[in-house]
Parts: structure tokens; C-alpha cells; sequence
């Protein structure tokens, strides 16, 4: 029995919305620059004088054409809405944007991540209208149903209000084990509410500019109830957060997790920077820093054209485009070891493992966890990334993937497992979804990445509770995670 994965087409309180974690088209076709590995001219590189955060929030068109998804006629008769913010720190108030049928007393809890009841408001609810004509820019402009103040003490993690809208709490001065990045971006990419999301209705009509102030969808909570059950000391934060390093300073291990896809260049020099300083990163997820995004000056509106000739920025080095593209000068294969490059899709293939099939069985990552070599980790995945490879092998191949050096630099690097993908940008339509363990260097932290954007469900089977622990425990006492 697979783990249960919200569906693409689920409906959320009525109102269409396209989850995180549905595959989707990751050619950047619009980009000028159409061959990959094509600089195209010149990209200028602003003075950083000049890159203030007026100007990295500027944007211009904000859809690309007219055409809405049709909101549900049921969309008023259950309730829906929104937080002010993406995340929040312990004694900051949240403001609360609900819509519904009307009630003068409805109860409105607030969850952890084991759906246990926190606190609550009583409030009154009434039937709000969206109140801009183009609510993937300017957010659903409901009023203000109630604010909470978060007590001092709360723990940091994953909440939600009736177990549909969440929020981050972050605890960015405490010293922790662990830093957890939520992917609030790419849940926000993904999300139509409104009308449209960077993908929907479709690549004709879809949006570029999109607000974080509109109904929202909540993932990944088997992970989250899962590692809030540990002994642990956590930091929970959002892509956001990740623009100031102080938000993961002060933890010793850094794990990204779901389907991470969206990322701003201060973000990835801030993961960079942590893991020049010697701490690890675990990436339990897959089609890593695919995008570059950027906000707007208050954080709550998410710019991506996906397209350097509508962004209005021009030749810059911040166009909102694929990171895979050279005119950036910001591969991520440097960073993180593997990407969507010679990655693909996993579930659309018949001729693949289904999963992983081990390599590395004496790993210290698959201590206890009951593998030996040739055996297929079954990990039905959407989304895989690969480290880059000297040959492509095809399904069905016995071969075993060959690391290609000449185009990554690192000190060490180690496939554990692999597996068959479908690459829509080569010609052969081959790709692989590699797990590797890598380290840039030895004064480097050491990188996991499993490369899989669905490692985050199978948290609900021990075998990869086993692996994630392990994980997690080598590096937090600093040992070893290659073979």
C-alpha cells in the first residue's frame, strides 16, 4: 500500500487548488536561451548597491493571458482563508482571514502537526467576497476575522488553523539540532486559488506575480508528526525565512524537505554558506531550486516569470528563470550534488525499478533498515534529481550510473541508489534519480540527497523512519556518512 498523497485535482473548501506536490512541466520553454548550456548575450551583473529590496521587488506583467480556473460553486459553503504572514516567531500576533457560512459563534481550533488541539478562538463567520479583480496578485482582501497572540513558550513547527491553513513558528535565536525548511514557495506556485497559480490555467493564461494572502493548502504532515515525536530540538522555518542566515545560525544540521522548487538567490547563498561552515544538509526531497523567485518588499507576493524577456528586471543576474541556465552563473549541482538536469519523472515510466535500487548496502545510512545490494527501495517517485552522469543509461540497463567528475567538483561523492526516469528535455527521453551522499570539500558539511520529491510520505513506514534517523543522528554527532 503506497502513502496516502493529497491528489492534483483536490478541491480545498470549495475553491480549486493545485497542490505542491503534483508533477508538472519543468522545461523553462519561455526562456530566450532555449538550448541548455547556451549563455545567450552578456548577463549584466548588478552593483550590489543597487540590489535593495525595491529593486529585487519589482514587477510589471502579472500574467502571462486572461483566462481564470473556475472557482467551485461550493466555494462559500465551507469555510476558507488565509494568515497574514507565511511564519511567525513566539509572541507575535496572527492575523486571521476566514470566509464561510455565516455562524456568530463558531469555534476555531488551532493544531500541531498530530492534529492536537493547541488552542482555539471563538469567533463569529461570515460569507466574505474576494475583493480584487486579480486575486493571485493582490490576495483575497477578506477582513480580519480574529488575531492571536502566539504564547511565549510555544514550541516551533507546523500549525494549522482547523487543520487547513498553516503557519510556520520559528524559534530563529535558539540554538537547535535541526533547522526544517517548510516549502512554503512551491505550495504557494502550485495554488490556483483566485484563479490562476504559476502553472494554471495553463502556460498561455498562467500567472507570474502570485500572493501568499489567498487560501492555502497544507503537506507533508506525515513527516512533521512524525519528527515532532522525536527527541530533537527544532527550528521550523519558511522559504522566506531562509533570506536571513540568522534563521538557521544557529542549528546544527539543515534538512529541506517535500518538493523544493522554488528558491531566491539569497536563500541558496544562505544554505551555501552552511554548509561551507561544516554542518550538514539533508535534502529529503526532489526537484530541488528548479526556479529563481523573488518577493516584493513585504514578503507576501512571490515573483516568477519563468521567462527573462517579460521579466522586467531585463539582463539581469535575478531574472525569475531556471536556475539550470548558465546565464544565471548559479548551477545547483555545485550546491546540492544532483538536479532535475538529468533527472525526470519516475511514475511515468513502466520500465523502471518502482524505487531505488541499492548500490551502497553497507552505507551507515541503511543501518538496521533490513537492505543489501539489488534490492529496490520501493519510493514511488513523481520527481527524481540526478547527480550529472557520464552516460545516460536507458531502462531496463544493468549498468550502474558513472559519476561525471568533469561536471562536479566535489571531494567525495557516493551514489547509494538509483533508479529509471523520463527526461522531457533530451531527445532519448532517458533521466535517473540517483541518491547520493556528497561533501564539496573537507572542510565542507556532508550533503544527503535522496533526490526523491516523495521521500516526505514514506514516513509512514519504518524502513525510512530508519534511514532518516540515521541521517539525522550521524550528524548530529558529527560522524561519518559515506561507506
Amino acid at each position: 500500500m503506497k502513502p496516502y498523497k493529497f491528489s492534483r485535482r483536490r478541491f480545498l473548501s470549495g475553491m480549486l487548488l493545485l497542490p505542491v506536490l503534483a508533477s508538472c512541466r519543468k522545461q523553462p520553454g519561455l526562456n530566450p536561451y532555449a538550448t541548455p548550456g547556451s549563455k545567450g548575450p552578456t548577463r549584466s551583473v548588478p552593483d550590489p548597491s543597487v540590489v535593495t529590496d525595491d529593486f529585487l521587488a519589482q514587477y510589471g506583467k502579472t500574467e502571462m493571458g486572461p483566462r481564470l480556473v473556475a472557482a467551485d460553486p461550493s466555494f462559500n459553503k465551507t469555510i476558507n482563508g488565509y494568515t497574514d504572514k507565511v511564519s511567525y516567531k513566539p509572541g507575535d500576533t496572527v492575523d486571521v482571514y476566514l470566509s464561510g457560512p455565516a455562524n456568530n459563534s463558531m469555534v476555531i481550533p488551532l493544531l500541531d502537526s498530530g492534529r492536537k488541539q493547541v488552542a482555539s478562538i471563538t469567533t463569529a463567520i461570515a460569507t466574505q467576497t474576494v475583493r480584487s479583480s486579480k486575486p493571485w496578485v493582490d490576495g483575497f482582501q477578506y477582513e480580519k476575522t480574529f488575531s492571536f497572540q502566539i504564547p511565549g513558550d510555544f514550541k516551533s513547527g507546523l500549525y494549522t488553523w482547523m487543520g487547513q491553513i498553516p503557519f510556520v513558528c520559528k524559534i530563529p535565536n535558539e540554538a537547535t539540532d535541526l533547522a526544517i525548511v517548510y516549502p512554503s514557495n512551491t505550495m504557494s506556485a502550485y495554488n490556483f486559488a483566485g484563479g490562476k497559480s504559476i502553472y494554471a490555467p495553463d502556460d498561455d493564461n498562467r500567472a507570474t506575480v502570485l500572493s501568499f494572502l489567498r487560501s492555502r493548502v497544507v503537506d507533508y504532515v506525515e513527516f512533521y508528526k512524525w519528527i515532532d515525536k522525536q527527541s530533537y530540538t527544532v527550528n521550523h522555518v519558511a522559504d522566506s525565512d531562509l533570506d536571513d542566515y540568522n534563521s538557521i545560525a544557529n542549528a546544527k544540521v539543515l534538512v529541506i524537505i517535500g518538493h523544493s522548487e522554488y528558491w531566491t538567490r539569497k536563500a541558496r547563498t544562505n544554505v551555501d554558506k552552511f554548509v561551507n561552515s561544516g554542518r550538514n544538509v539533508l535534502v529529503l526531497s526532489g526537484n530541488n531550486m528548479w526556479w529563481q523567485i523573488r518577493y516584493n518588499q513585504s514578503k507576501n507576493t512571490m515573483i516568477c516569470y519563468k521567462d527573462s524577456k517579460t521579466d522586467p528586471l531585463g539582463n539581469s543576474i535575478y531574472d525569475t528563470t531556471s536556475w539550470s541556465y548558465p546565464v544565471l552563473e548559479y548551477p545547483v549541482i555545485p550546491s546540492l550534488g544532483a538536479d532535475f538536469t538529468d533527472g525526470g519523472y519516475g511514475n511515468t515510466l513502466t520500465s523502471r525499478w518502482g524505487g531505488y535500487k541499492i548500490v551502497k548496502a553497507e552505507s551507515p545510512i541503511f543501518k538496521n533498515a533490513n537492505v543489501k545490494n539489488g534490492d529496490i527501495l520501493d519510493l514511488d517517485t513523481r520527481e527524481y534529481d540526478s547527480v550529472p552522469v557520464m552516460k545516460m543509461i536507458a531502462p531496463g540497463s544493468t549498468d550502474v550510473p558513472a559519476i561525471d567528475y568533469s561536471r562536479i567538483n566535489f571531494e567525495k561523492i557516493e551514489i547509494l541508489g538509483y533508479d529509471f526516469a523520463q527526461n522531457t528535455n533530451r531527445a532519448d527521453k532517458n533521466g535517473l534519480g540517483t541518491f547520493v551522499v556528497c561533501r564539496k570539500n573537507a572542510s565542507a558539511g556532508t550533503i544527503v540527497n535522496v533526490a526523491s520529491m516523495d521521500w516526505a510520505y514514506y514516513l509512514v513506514y519504518d524502513k525510512y523512519r530508519v534511514m532518516t534517523k540515521n541521517m539525522i543522528d550521524l550528524s548530529l554527532a558529527r560522524e561519518s556518512l559515506f561507506s
